[in-house]
């Protein structure tokens, strides 16, 4: 075990033997731990050469862990995912702060015998003397990944199955509910009544589901042309007023609003500002407003939409754009919803080269905010460049 952890850092510092004992024995149990450590773990130089490898390294890559000793570290990449790393590596020597596993950084990883597998990568800092090295934890995926594709099929085979009988379920019950089949007992109504809503959140679920699936595995179609925002604003807010009236909300958009253009998908981008207004319309008091903002701040476009309802949980900020997420309260689960809105948001929102925030303060209501790029000669190449950094 010292010829791969030892040289490392008798080069750097002093010899093992001129240490104090409880110094040896502290690096002795930090050689056991990493070797023991269920990841691979290598440190590089700044120069991207491999310095040491732990034993998972070796089983991960099915290369020696001696021989990698001074190689460049792409040898474990395949040659279409150097680039990334080249870019990984220049980016963390300029800014060389932690960058946990988990937090999908993602690559692919090139085992000896040519076969290729997908990999997760943490990077942490270490500093010796003058020197910056780099202790990269890499963590095989396959199977996390193989689990994701089973789901995400079962989910969309089941969604796809269900959407068909449950839209004609629901039109059937429209008609039943206005009429359309003769007159119903005011009892009858009323259970009829209570099935087509019902039925009607069963499809907004299914529907946002298959969305989420679309977005996430790359089927979703952007078509980027340049957008008037305040025209398409106004139209959302018109089509939102029938569900705001039956809760007794007022909408409207500033008058002081630009009539300014984006780069973006104007399906995509309604949907975006829909559900951003169906969400502050359904945690507003009666009788209160929902104000709908457009500035502009150099090539930045920003769309505000603000409500005067309880506000977010402090405990819940972190995961107010997470898939199905609700905040528990009871009251917040009385106004229903997939907690799909959101979290789609923010991925239309980023896929079109934005960002996607909000500000909160308890009994103040929220404000959430959509950043777009202004329609310019450049936006084109910048939308699509973000588009492919966050797919």
């Amino acid at each position: 075990m010292r010829g791969w952890i030892n040289e490392a850092f008798d080069r750097a510092e002093q010899p093992a033997r001129a240490r104090p004992r409880g110094e040896r024995a502290a690096q002795e149990l930090f050689k056991l731990a990493v070797e023991a450590c269920p990841s691979g773990m290598m440190v590089v130089d700044r120069d991207g050469r491999v310095v040491m490898a732990n034993s998972e390294i070796e089983h991960l890559f099915g290369h020696d862990r001696h021989a990698l000793i001074g190689q460049p570290v792409e040898i474990l990449l395949p040659a279409a995912m150097r680039a990334s790393l080249d870019a990984l590596r220049a980016e963390f020597v300029k800014n060389p702060q932690v960058r946990r596993t988990g937090t999908r950084r993602e690559l692919v990883g090139l085992h000896g015998d040519g076969s290729e597998f997908p990999i997760e990568v943490g990077l942490y800092p270490i500093r010796v003397r003058d020197s910056l090295l780099v202790l990269a934890v890499i963590t095989d995926i396959s199977e996390r990944k193989k689990n994701e594709r089973l789901k995400d099929e079962f989910v969309s085979t089941v969604s796809h199955e269900l959407r068909t009988p449950l839209t004609s379920i629901t039109a059937s019950l429209a008609l039943l509910s206005t009429g359309g089949a003769g007159p119903l007992p005011p009892a009858a109504a009323r259970l009829i009544g209570i099935a087509h809503s019902n039925g009607q959140r069963l499809v907004r679920l299914i529907n946002d589901i298959l969305d989420i699936e679309k977005i996430e595995s790359g089927q979703m179609i952007f078509h980027l042309e340049p957008v008037n925002m305040r025209g398409l604003v106004e139209q959302a807010v018109e089509t939102s007023r029938a569900y705001a009236d039956t809760l007794g909300v007022k909408v409207r958009l500033n008058i002081q609003s630009p009539a300014v253009e984006v780069y973006a998908d104007t399906d995509r981008l309604t949907q975006v500002v829909s559900n951003l207004l169906s969400n502050a319309i359904k945690f507003s008091p009666r009788e209160e407003e929902v104000i709908v903002g457009i500035t502009q701040r150099g090539d930045i476009v920003r769309l505000t939409v603000r409500d005067h309802g309880p506000g977010i949980p402090e405990d819940f900020k972190a995961r107010v754009f997470d898939k199905f997420a609700q905040a528990d309260s009871s009251d917040t689960r009385q106004k229903g919803g997939t907690g799909l809105g959101l979290s789609i948001v923010k991925q239309i929102v980023r896929r079109l080269g934005g960002e996607v925030g909000f500000r909160s303060e308890i009994g103040a209501g929220a404000l959430f905010f959509v950043e777009l790029p202004r329609w310019h000669e450049n936006a084109r190449s910048r939308v699509s460049a973000r588009g492919k950094e966050v797919a």
